[in-house]
């Protein structure tokens, strides 16, 4: 495997290690205040960070060659655009999300730490 390619895939790595552990410290704080919007919040962050999970593991993780990962690329962006959508409707038609507005301030977390930690990342 590439060097870049090894390279990246361990800032992924951390990045989505850093990512669950700052969910867990917000949901602690949301449940400090209110245990319905704990799990709203967490609801929001997951619906962005298990499809971000999907993606990695879709690049980096299945065995293929080098040739093929902007393939790769491509597949596991339409995969965790669907898993996003999917995640999204599931939890609002099962599992009644009743403040919307925690659920999205988790969800969008969740997005800007996906680009905001592995550009910290690379800068260390």
């Amino acid at each position: 495997m590439s060097r870049i390619v090894q390279q990246a895939k361990v800032q992924y790595q951390k990045a989505i290690f850093i990512e669950i552990v700052i969910m867990l410290l917000l949901a602690c704080f949301f449940a400090l205040w209110q245990m319905k919007s704990a799990l709203d919040f967490l609801f929001g962050f997951l619906s962005a960070l298990i499809p971000f999970g999907v993606f990695v593991y879709v690049v980096f993780y299945r065995k293929q060659h080098l040739a093929t990962k902007l393939t790769a690329l491509y597949k596991g962006e339409a995969i965790k655009f669907v898993l996003t959508i999917v995640f999204i409707s599931i939890l609002f038609k099962y599992f009644s999300v009743t403040n919307f507005i925690i659920f999205f301030s988790g969800f969008f977390i969740a997005l800007m730490l996906n680009n905001l930690v592995l550009f910290l990342l690379r800068r260390i």
